[in-house]
């Protein structure tokens, strides 16, 4: 019995604890927080994202302006009759082609990868918005359905067997308990009006004690 009491006033406790932990307006609002950070990443992630895209642009740009530059070389040194020299700026102009297309993809490629993370963010943005309106409509929602899981879970408590002979068990102990201070109650006031039901009796054992007495009190013959 004992160890059941212990049991339930743990396992009440226990309880006590996960709702607090589970309280709709605490985990709501950090839903929120989750998602603002989320947001915050987001758009770390864009930041960073834009720079690198604007990286590969000027690498592009760069490499393009000197393959243009390496040509144009090669052309001077093959009208002047330096082979080598045009054979060599033929060869870094072929590089720098290689290298701008290799930026030119990459750049493409950041492009598309800041335009899903724009949208990405978008979404989150949106879903924000959406969480943050339905907010108090949810925590009512959800206090309104936690209170009648409490009230649910009090009546099983109180359906349920071993509860009822608990209940039974502790309605018998008030029983006895009002039964002897009601035996209290009558034997006190047996005790309070005992007198008044043996008053002739006391009195006529008083007067036979006072001739008792006056019979001693006379001289023998």
């Amino acid at each position: 019995m004992v160890l059941r009491r212990v049991r339930d006033m743990f396992v009440a406790t226990v309880n006590e604890g996960l709702d607090k932990l589970e309280n709709p307006r605490v985990m709501l609002n950090q839903y929120v927080r989750d998602m603002e950070d989320d947001i915050a990443k987001a758009k770390h992630a864009i930041i960073k994202q834009q720079t690198i895209q604007q990286g590969f642009l000027r690498k592009a740009e760069e490499t393009e302006a000197f393959a243009d530059k390496r040509k144009k070389q090669a052309e001077l040194a093959f009208h002047a009759g330096e082979e080598e020299l045009a054979r060599k700026a033929l060869t870094e102009m072929k590089y720098f082609e290689e290298k701008h297309n290799e930026y030119q993809d990459a750049y493409q490629q950041s492009v598309k990868q800041l335009k899903e993370l724009k949208e990405q963010l978008q979404h989150l943005e949106t879903k924000l918005r959406d969480v943050k309106d339905k907010k108090q409509a949810l925590i009512a929602r959800a206090n309104a359905a936690q209170a009648k899981q409490h009230m649910n879970e009090s009546m099983n408590k109180v359906d349920s067997e071993s509860a009822y002979k608990e209940f039974l068990r502790m309605e018998n102990r008030i029983e006895e308990m009002e039964t002897k201070a009601g035996s209290y109650a009558q034997f006190a006031d047996q005790g309070a009006y005992a007198h008044l039901n043996y008053a002739d009796e006391v009195e006529k054992e008083w007067q036979k004690l006072q001739r008792s007495k006056q019979l001693e009190k006379q001289p023998a013959n």
